[in-house]
């Protein structure tokens, strides 16, 4: 009896030392899944604001699809463009970032070589509503604004929609690192 008593308990001592054994963790083992469950948690907030980004770019697309399909509307209809987004009821539309669309009436202002040879280049007010000045005149050309590729060619000749991005910030030339995520509408729609 003793003999087999005596197996009995050093067996239930046995499996007691195993049950505390898988019951308790060690701090390295604590540290090490929460060290992993932090680095999984970085990078899904990394991809989550990457999709964030991509949905608010679309739906910059989308809005400015719309206001070209306005704009596009009237000039079909034989108006001339508006000088602002006022002319078409868009002026109050903002971008995903919470700023106003930016819009530039350039129509009939590309440079010579772009357009007729002989035709000279217009001069035209930056300003909506101002008078047309000739050059010189103290006015601001449209088309030191207008959007242009690396080659300084204008991406546009009928006007320029844009979007100055999640930056705010924008340069006429789309190489600039300041005009990078801005989203534009080129090649007139």
């Amino acid at each position: 009896m003793t003999a087999g008593g005596g197996r009995t308990r050093a067996a239930a001592r046995t499996r007691a030392g195993r049950a505390r054994r898988w019951r308790a963790f060690t701090l390295i083992e604590l540290m090490v899944v929460v060290s992993i469950i932090g680095l999984l948690a970085s990078l899904a907030a990394v991809n989550y604001q990457g999709y964030v980004e991509k949905a608010r770019i679309a739906r910059a697309v989308a809005e400015m699809q719309s206001i070209a399909r306005l704009l596009d509307a009237q000039s079909v209809d034989g108006g001339a463009l508006p000088d602002t987004l006022a002319g078409v009821g868009a002026d109050s539309m903002v971008d995903p970032w919470g700023r106003p669309y930016s819009y530039l009436r350039i129509e009939g202002n590309l440079p010579p070589g772009l357009a007729a040879r002989d035709a000279p280049l217009p001069p035209v007010s930056a300003r909506p509503g101002d008078a047309n000045g000739p050059l010189g005149s103290g006015k601001t050309n449209v088309m030191s604004q207008v959007r242009k590729d690396h080659f300084l060619v204008p991406v546009n000749s009928d006007y320029d929609l844009y979007s100055v991005g999640a930056d705010g910030q924008t340069r006429s030339q789309l190489q600039n690192k300041s005009s990078l995520d801005d989203v534009i509408r080129a090649g007139n729609g």
